[in-house]
C-alpha cells in the first residue's frame, strides 16, 4: 500500500526533482551548445569508460545494501554493521578501479589522447563512495538525499556557466558535474544533517567478504546492464568516432534525464516492496500493480512527446552542430515506456522476491546480444549512421528485457497472491 509516509516521500522527491530539472534544462543545452559535437562526445566517451570503474565500485550495493538496510531498519546494531562493511568494501573497490582505469588509459591510444578528460571523470568514482545514496534509499530518506544533491549542484551551477566557454573547457565541465555529490557527501559526513550516521562498528574481513558475496549477483546484473548502456557509447566511439558519440549521447542524455522522473517512483517504492515481500506478499503485489499503472502511464505519455517532438526539439536543445541527434532520439523514444515496464517486471517484482539469478541471466543475455549486434553493425557504418544503428540495437535489447522479465513476473505475482 502507498501510505502517507511513502506518498509524502514521492511528492517531496518530485518537488526536489523539479528543481533538479530546472538546472538540467539549463545545463544540458548549455553544454551541447558550448562543447559542440566533439567536446560533448569526448565528455561522454570518457564517462562511458569510467562507468566500468564506477560499476566495480558500486558492486551492486545500490540494490543489495539498500534491501538489507530496508529489512534491518529499526535494528540499530544491524544497520551499523551493514553501513560500515559496505562503506569499507566500496572504498577498497574504488581504489582498485582508479588503478585499473589509469593503466587502461595509458595503454589504449584512443583513450590516451583524452587522458585529462578521463582523469577528471574518475571523480565520479570518489563521489560514489562519499555520498552513500544506498543508505538514504534503504532508510527511505530519499527526500533528504535529493535535497543534498540539489544543493551541491546549485552551488556548482554558477561556476559551470562562468568557466565553461568552449569545447576546450570539457575537462572543467567534467569536474564541475562530479563535484555536487562530493560536496553533498562531505557535508553529510561532517554534519550528519537530517539522518544520523550509524555508530562506528569495525568491519571484519568475514563481514566484508559476506557483503561482496551478497552483492555478487547484483554486480553481475549491473555488469550485464552496462553491456547495453555504457558499452554502446564506448563501441560507437571506437568504431565511429567522437562526433558520432556526440550524436548518440545528446539523445541518450536527454532520455536518461527523462527516465529519471520514472526512476524516482522506483527508488521510493523499491525499499517498501522489498520489506512487504518478506512480511505481506499480497500487499507487495498490490503495490507493484499500482507502480505498473503509474510508471506505465507516465512512460507512454513521455514516449509520445519525444517521438512526435524530436525533429524540432533536438535542434532547439542541442544546437546546429548536434542536430543529427534528432533521428537518434526518435528511435530511442520508446525506451522510456519499455524502461518503465522493465523496472516493474524486473527490479520491483523479481528482486524483492529473490529471483536474482533469473534477473542476472536475462541481463547477461541482453548485454551479450547488444555487444554482438554492435560489433556486427558498427564497423563500416556510413558517416552519420553509427549513432542511429546503435539506437536501433538498444531499442531491440530493451524490448527483449521487458518481455523476458514480464514472463517470469507473472509467476512471481501468482505465487505471492496465493501465499
Amino acid at each position: 500500500m502507498i501510505d502517507r509516509r511513502m506518498a509524502s516521500n514521492i511528492v517531496a522527491l518530485y518537488a526536489v526533482k523539479g528543481m533538479q530539472y530546472l538546472m538540467s534544462f539549463a545545463t544540458y543545452p548549455f553544454l551541447t551548445h558550448t562543447l559542440q559535437a566533439q567536446g560533448f562526445g569526448a565528455m561522454n566517451y570518457a564517462a562511458s569508460v569510467i562507468q566500468y570503474g564506477l560499476l566495480l565500485t558500486d558492486f551492486g550495493f545500490d540494490l543489495s545494501a539498500t534491501r538489507e538496510i530496508a529489512v534491518a531498519r529499526g535494528n540499530d546494531a544491524a544497520v551499523a554493521r551493514i553501513f560500515w562493511r559496505t562503506t569499507l568494501a566500496k572504498t577498497m573497490l574504488a581504489l582498485i578501479s582508479v588503478v585499473l582505469l589509469t593503466l587502461s588509459v595509458a595503454v589504449v591510444p584512443q583513450w590516451r589522447v583524452l587522458a585529462p578528460v578521463f582523469a577528471f571523470s574518475m571523480l565520479n568514482i570518489v563521489a560514489s563512495v562519499v555520498f552513500p545514496l544506498w543508505f538514504f534509499q534503504g532508510m527511505e530518506e530519499l527526500r533528504l538525499a535529493s535535497l543534498l544533491g540539489v544543493a551541491g549542484r546549485a552551488l556548482m551551477l554558477g561556476f559551470l556557466f562562468w568557466l565553461v566557454r568552449s569545447p576546450a573547457d570539457v575537462g572543467i565541465a567534467v569536474v564541475l558535474q562530479a563535484m555536487p555529490l562530493i560536496i553533498a557527501g562531505a557535508f553529510w559526513w561532517t554534519t550528519q544533517w537530517g539522518l544520523p550516521r550509524p555508530p562506528w562498528r569495525k568491519p571484519t574481513r568475514p563481514d566484508v567478504l559476506a557483503s561482496l558475496r551478497m552483492s555478487w549477483p547484483f554486480f553481475l546484473s549491473a555488469l550485464s546492464g552496462t553491456l547495453y548502456t555504457s558499452a554502446t557509447t564506448t563501441l560507437v566511439g571506437m568504431y565511429c568516432g567522437v562526433q558520432e558519440v556526440g550524436y548518440f549521447s545528446a539523445a541518450n542524455k536527454l532520455l536518461y534525464n527523462i527516465q529519471g522522473l520514472i526512476g524516482l517512483l522506483v527508488q521510493a517504492t523499491y525499499p517498501r516492496i522489498s520489506q512487504l515481500a518478506q512480511q505481506n506478499k499480497p500487499a507487495a503485489v498490490a503495490l507493484i500493480r499500482k507502480a505498473m499503472y503509474l510508471q506505465g502511464g507516465a512512460g507512454l505519455v513521455l514516449t509520445l512527446i519525444l517521438l512526435i517532438g524530436a525533429p524540432w526539439m533536438m535542434p532547439l536543445l542541442t544546437g546546429h552542430d548536434l542536430a543529427a541527434s534528432a533521428p537518434v532520439m526518435r528511435w530511442m523514444s520508446p525506451i522510456i515506456l519499455l524502461g518503465a515496464l522493465s523496472y516493474v517486471f524486473g527490479m520491483q517484482s523479481l528482486l524483492p522476491f529473490g529471483h536474482d539469478r533469473y534477473f542476472s541471466r536475462i541481463l547477461m543475455i541482453a548485454g551479450a546480444g547488444n555487444v554482438l549486434a554492435l560489433l556486427v553493425l558498427l564497423p563500416g557504418a556510413p558517416t552519420g549512421e553509427g549513432a542511429i544503428r546503435a539506437a536501433q540495437v538498444v531499442l531491440t535489447v530493451e524490448s527483449f528485457l521487458v518481455l523476458a522479465y514480464w514472463w517470469r513476473a507473472r509467476t512471481v505475482w501468482a505465487e505471492a497472491r496465493a501465499a
